[in-house]
């Protein structure tokens, strides 16, 4: 049987009770982490990425349903083919690992379903939004994406990563409504996808985390549906940190007062080419490290812009993936990096 060692609790005095009043003013929920929780989790930024969770595309996400009501379920071309999204789904995987990553799956322990009916987008990993500590759970835009958040919340327990919060009430958010620029910054985008009631109460918890928050803000659809749309939906879709400082952005997808914003405290952006955002959303891509991204080919001339900054960048093929509506990063559950960069260090 272990025993304690008293030397290593903060506080300990002999012949004392615990010593509360420094004990928990001096020790941070992150130091006990790893003792408690059994890993430091945290993709806060874009140091290293050392470990992520994706979940394999299944029959969910090519439903002949989904042809019915093309606007409502925001389709608007033809459904992807099953055997090439898995195909595709596989060699980012493969080149996650290729990179030293560690890849878990997540698995469905059935067929996923939403509040009323299949669970649409059932392979966007993405939605567990882990920062330093845990994860954010969130409560989803869309009516057939809404109870994506239980089978994400049971897959984080499952591997013993802590949920610091489940947006609830009336509030709406969801994790690709946030870009993680760096260790200390954070954009939010206010959308279909998040409500100021779910920015509300997930903004305490990125402050807490060490980020400062910018919120940008989205055009969004009302009766119609528009090509766009995706854009519109989150922040992940139109821009991606790529360094300290220096990122790329897609403009008709964002506000200007953010590109303003980001101006005025030094980042320089690189525009992301118009056809390659609509036919594979360029931006939609995974920062390995500082100055090194996995994307989806069939990008040639955004390639071209990173690789003039020196930006280092591996390409797979994820097109057909894309067609269900996102991309590498939608697809991708961050949840371990190391310690990278910060903004207003």
């Amino acid at each position: 049987m272990a025993n304690f060692d008293f030397d290593s609790i903060p506080a300990f005095r002999s012949g004392s009770p615990p010593q509360y009043l420094g004990y928990h003013e001096e020790v941070d929920f992150l130091d006990e982490l790893e003792a408690v929780w059994g890993q430091k989790w945290g993709a806060q930024g874009i140091g290293r990425l050392r470990q992520v969770a994706m979940s394999t595309p299944t029959a969910v996400e090519v439903l002949a349903e989904y042809d019915l009501e093309r606007a409502f379920f925001l389709y608007g071309g033809d459904l992807p083919n099953l055997e090439l999204m898995q195909e595709q789904h596989a060699g980012l995987m493969a080149a996650y690992r290729n990179l030293g990553i560690d890849v878990r799956i997540f698995k469905y322990p059935e067929s996923p379903k939403s509040a009323y009916g299949p669970l649409k987008r059932a392979v966007s990993a993405a939605a567990g939004f882990v920062i330093n500590g845990g994860a954010v759970i969130a409560r989803e835009g869309a009516p057939y994406w809404r109870g994506r958040s239980r089978y994400v919340s049971q897959y984080l327990q499952s591997i013993n990563c802590p949920i610091l919060l489940t947006v609830h009430g009336k509030g709406v958010c969801e994790g690709g409504a946030f870009t993680r620029m760096a260790d200390d910054f954070i954009i939010a985008m206010l959308s279909q996808d998040c409500n100021q009631e779910g920015l509300d109460q997930v903004i305490p918890v990125l402050e807490r985390s060490g980020y400062r928050v910018w919120i940008a803000r989205s055009p969004g659809p009302l009766h119609n549906y528009h090509p766009e749309i995706f854009g519109w939906m989150h922040a992940d879709m139109w821009i991606a940190p790529l360094d300290r400082r220096l990122a790329l952005v897609y403009p008709p997808w964002c506000d200007f007062e953010t590109l303003r914003y980001l101006h005025s405290i030094g980042y320089e952006l690189i525009e992301a080419d118009r056809g390659e955002m609509e036919s594979v959303a360029a931006a939609n891509l995974i920062t390995i490290e500082p100055n090194v991204v996995l994307m989806s080919s069939g990008a040639p001339r955004t390639r071209q812009l990173l690789e003039k900054k020196g930006v280092e960048v591996i390409e797979v093929p994820y097109d057909e993936v894309i067609k269900y509506g996102g991309g590498i990063r939608c697809t991708t559950m961050q949840l371990v990096r190391d310690a990278g960069p910060s903004v207003f260090e």
